[in-house]
């Protein structure tokens, strides 16, 4: 028991500073990330007011779908990550998870896609190129930060 304790003390010691932090800042709301980032394209292609106007319908008329594939991979992604931590799991039940996160995170994919070819079509050939360049240095930091790939 003796020898325990300047153990225990040591990692008390070490472990000190790593629970005095601060908790790390959370992430921005989904909400707020959109609204950046409709600014952003406003800012870079110069949005008519039209355009404006058919941007903000178009994506309201997606949010719903949007949001509930977003709920079937959540769904999806905890019950493959749950049966992943179970030693007893088969591995054709975990084939069969997995295959339910991948056509979840695929029937996410193809809502944005949806989404953003409707906006492509109210969009002129010059802004389109524009679009393009942008969307393409957004999939860039998403990679580079860890993210899943495009959407």
């Amino acid at each position: 028991m003796r020898t325990l304790a300047p153990a225990a003390l040591a990692l008390g010691i070490c472990l000190a500073p790593a629970l005095a932090q601060d908790a790390p800042a959370p992430r921005p709301r989904m909400g707020d990330r959109m609204d950046r980032m409709e600014e952003r394209f406003d800012r870079v292609l110069h949005l008519t007011d039209a355009q404006k106007e058919s941007v903000k319908e178009i994506r309201a008329r997606h949010k719903p779908a949007i949001e509930a594939r977003r709920a079937a991979l959540d769904t999806a992604r905890h019950a493959f990550g749950e049966a992943l931590k179970n030693p007893d799991a088969k591995p054709e039940d975990l084939k069969t998870l997995h295959r339910a996160q991948a056509d979840a995170s695929l029937d996410m994919l193809l809502e944005h896609r949806a989404q953003r070819l409707e906006i492509r079509a109210i969009l002129t050939p010059e802004q389109r190129e524009k679009a393009a360049g942008l969307l393409g240095r957004m999939e860039g930091m998403r990679m580079r930060h860890g993210g899943r790939g495009p959407r």
